[in-house]
């Protein structure tokens, strides 16, 4: 099947940017909020900010908060807060991303979907799926195809989309051959972001298990800046290098403008 690079790569290079511009909001927003937290903090410790007055979400009613409820949680917005919004938001960021690229290659070569790997590979199913991809009016069947794969490529070990090229993406060993380093940063990343997401940030077995077995079982997690922007950095350096490598290896194109760019500063 040929592809229309005139169209692919262009939009694959816009989604990028987009990409580029929102964890850059995200890390713009942590600062903001670690920048101007303390000295509002500030202010209203001394009486120079109007009290808030909020509507609760239990009923219609109204509470006006006052100095030190207000306050305490600033507080606690500036410890803990701050930090679990930008990892949760950046990851989820970073996913949205993987799976418009993903789904950008699957739409162009849906055979690709033969391939991937998944709980439900068995010979019927990939009978099956080949039989759907060669009806002549397919569009719909591959749109819907392309969201099941797609919702199945990060459940499990996220990590084997770059590792095993699960999503078969034609990363090849690039990461695993390249990237060892960064590979157990992202692990990192996406296992702190899991415990965050579902269990308030208690360390559980699974992260003793599977990503730092010298953490205390049940303490929370402790995040601080160097690991927001370092988490940020991971996050950018996947994105770009597997938008690098989606270009040049299915595409036979060459990464340019914002892309381009940030494919080189990486390589320095």
């Amino acid at each position: 099947m040929a592809i229309d690079k005139s169209k692919s790569i262009p939009k694959l290079h816009v989604r990028y940017k987009r990409f580029q511009k929102d964890l850059k909001d995200v890390w713009e927003s942590f600062l903001i909020i670690e920048f101007y937290t303390p000295r509002i903090k500030e202010l209203i410790k001394n009486d120079r900010l109007p009290t808030l007055t909020i509507d609760t979400f239990r009923n219609e009613n109204t509470k006006t908060l006052d100095k030190d409820n207000t306050y305490g949680a600033l507080s606690s917005l500036e410890r803990r807060g701050n930090f679990r919004r930008t990892l949760i938001e950046a990851v989820l960021i970073f996913e949205d991303y993987m799976s418009d690229l993903i789904e950008l290659v699957y739409l162009d070569l849906p055979n690709k979907l033969t391939s991937v790997q998944d709980d439900s590979n068995n010979t019927g199913y990939q009978k099956l799926l080949k039989l759907m991809l060669s009806c002549s009016n397919k569009d719909e069947m591959v749109e819907r195809l392309v969201e099941e794969k797609i919702r199945g490529v990060f459940y499990g070990n996220p990590l084997d989309v770059f590792v095993k090229d699960k999503a078969k993406l034609e990363f090849g060993s690039f990461f695993k051959d390249n990237c060892t380093t960064e590979l157990d940063k992202l692990k990192k990343i996406i296992a702190a972001r899991n415990i965050i997401a579902h269990n308030n940030g208690k360390i559980d077995r699974k992260y003793l298990r599977e990503t730092e077995a010298s953490a205390n079982l049940g303490s929370i997690i402790k995040l601080d800046r160097t690991f927001i922007k370092g988490s940020l950095h991971t996050l950018y350096f996947f994105a770009t290098q597997s938008a690098r490598l989606v270009v040049e290896n299915i595409y036979g194109g060459t990464p340019n403008g914002i892309l381009g760019r940030a494919v080189s500063a990486l390589n320095k």
